[in-house]
């Protein structure tokens, strides 16, 4: 936040018949500047003067247009300055040395919006994958990925409701904007009750328990890698564990890098997340990203190359499967109500990367993926505590069993592996 303001002071003009103030007109090139080598684009200037605008407008009694340079001035000398305090040297050398090590590897950043200004939106955003190789490149992430959640459980966007017949249950969807905007799969937002303390119950959704009800269909989850948040000054005292052992409980937070596989026709899906537990704001998020100890990615980025043909060697189950990447989003956040009942926002979005249309995996994520999340919630916590492994196949075309009128996209459909393959491997 502190980068984005100061970007966007140089970019405030005033009126000078009006006294109002706005965002310059950005260059139209597409340039960047650099700061902990995040490439920080023209568009992002423009949103950050814009909002940086709005703040000054509150206070433009006291500044007059023809001292705005002054006023900039002043502002970017005291961000500089608190900047300056936040990150010690030592932590100025790490994230060099870090980044030099990994080739100076490139974070993009999103700013996040304002949520006053996701109002009549016709679309959201979600960040795409990125690589995280080190400490301050998932902290950096993990910090985004904490704003963009925020922003999505409390976005006032032109979401769509979906009747999903279930009354105690509120489901929207929206279409996204930038990366994943081509796969035409919509983001997916849910509210609704679950019987048991807000405490309870999301000390059971960060268990492994709670990470198996959170997604039936995962099998073979590992930790590939954990990381200390380095740009959180609270967790500071905090030591991260060695890459593929488990977090203390303790901990106020867990930050790591995990990988899943999805039982899928012809091949199987695997999943490569940035895991980011914060214990209290009660949230959890799971980010499809990219690691350098789990080569490819999915179809979606262009920063690493596709690797669909070499085989998984899993330290447990003995078969070798070649993969393919597919990505993710899932955020959720509890709120108390009471000591036995609390509220959970969730949003999800998931592609498969095959070859049917979105016009599919938005129903399948709609009637068939969110709503079975809060009914097994809250039967695990009425006090079942088994569950069997759910088949994706059978739940996939239940589809047709709620709504009738539906009929198979027989043109993309027909060369998918899900139809192809009519069962899982």
């Amino acid at each position: 936040m502190i980068a984005d303001c100061m970007i966007a002071g140089y970019y405030l003009t005033a009126n000078s018949s009006t006294g109002v103030y706005s965002s310059a007109t950005a260059p139209s090139t597409d340039y960047s500047v650099s700061l902990y080598d995040r490439d920080i684009n023209a568009e992002t200037y423009r949103r950050a003067a814009s909002s940086f605008a709005k703040s000054l407008n509150k206070i433009k009694p006291e500044i007059q247009p023809e001292n705005m340079l002054f006023w900039s001035l002043c502002v970017i000398a005291l961000l500089s300055a608190a900047a300056a305090l936040r990150v010690t040297p030592t932590a100025n050398k790490r994230a060099i040395v870090g980044l030099q090590r990994t080739q100076r590897v490139s974070l993009r950043a999103t700013l996040a919006q304002d949520w006053s200004e996701t109002e009549g939106m016709a679309t959201e955003h979600l960040i795409d994958e990125e690589m995280v190789v080190d400490d301050l490149s998932a902290s950096l992430l993990a910090d985004r990925c904490m704003q963009e959640a925020h922003r999505l459980f409390n976005s006032k966007a032109n979401w769509k409701s979906v009747d999903v017949m279930d009354p105690n249950i509120k489901v929207e969807t929206i279409p996204l904007s930038g990366g994943y905007a081509k796969s035409g799969v919509h983001l997916v937002r849910g509210v609704g009750i679950i019987p048991a303390s807000a405490e309870k119950f999301y000390e059971f959704q960060i268990s492994r328990e709670g990470f198996q009800s959170i997604d039936e269909y995962l099998v073979n989850h590992r930790n590939v890698d954990n990381f200390k948040w380095v740009t959180r000054p609270e967790f500071k005292d905090i030591e991260k564990p060695a890459a593929t052992k488990h977090w203390d409980s303790s901990s106020p937070y867990e930050l790591m890098m995990n990988r899943v596989e999805w039982k899928y026709p012809i091949k199987r899906r695997e999943f490569v997340a940035l895991d980011i537990v914060h214990k209290k704001e009660m949230i959890l998020i799971s980010k499809s990203s990219l690691s350098p100890l789990r080569p490819g990615g999915s179809r979606y980025q262009n920063i690493v190359p596709l690797d669909e043909t070499t085989p998984y060697v899993d330290p447990v189950d003995p078969v070798k499967r070649p993969l393919v990447r597919a990505v993710q989003y899932y955020a959720s956040k509890v709120e108390p109500i009471d000591d036995k009942s609390c509220r959970l926002h969730m949003v999800t979005w998931g592609e498969m990367c095959d070859s049917y249309s979105s016009w599919w995996v938005n129903l399948f994520n709609a009637h068939v993926f969110i709503t079975p999340k809060f009914d097994r919630f809250q039967r695990v916590m009425g006090g079942e505590s088994v569950f069997e492994e759910s088949k994706i196949m059978d739940n996939a075309w239940r589809l047709l069993k709620i709504i009738p009128s539906l009929k198979p996209d027989a043109v993309a459909a027909a060369k998918s592996d899900f139809v192809q393959g009519k069962k899982v491997v």
